[in-house]
């Protein structure tokens, strides 16, 4: 690849991390917000939260494809398993920073 193609790429991949964030976030609040509102405690905020992404992958691949099937769906939910354990060992490798970052924020308030 050129250095124009590389430029192009790395422009991609920075608005797509930036509409991630923004997403993110505003998911971020709005869920915080209606779990502070109905006093939902951190176990069942998680667990919903799990049962809501499990069914939603349950639901674009029956939705998605032409013929769904059980097996199809249980490779669908093995892909999606395996995503989940990258994503955390992924995010183990931050746990430091975040650590960090979070006591930062107790001392400061």
């Amino acid at each position: 690849m050129n250095e124009k193609t590389n430029d192009l790429i790395d422009e991609d991949l920075a608005a797509f991390e930036e509409e991630y964030d923004e997403h993110r976030e505003a998911l971020f609040d709005l869920i915080s917000g209606y779990a502070e509102e109905n006093e939902l405690d951190d176990a069942m905020l998680t667990g919903l939260l799990l049962d809501l992404a499990v069914s939603m992958r349950m639901v674009i691949y029956a939705h998605g494809i032409e013929k769904p099937s059980a097996g199809g769906l249980k490779l669908e939910l093995d892909r999606f398993l395996k995503e989940v354990g990258e994503h955390v060992r992924e995010v183990k490798k931050g746990a430091e920073e975040f650590i960090a970052e979070v006591k930062a924020d107790i001392e400061a308030n």
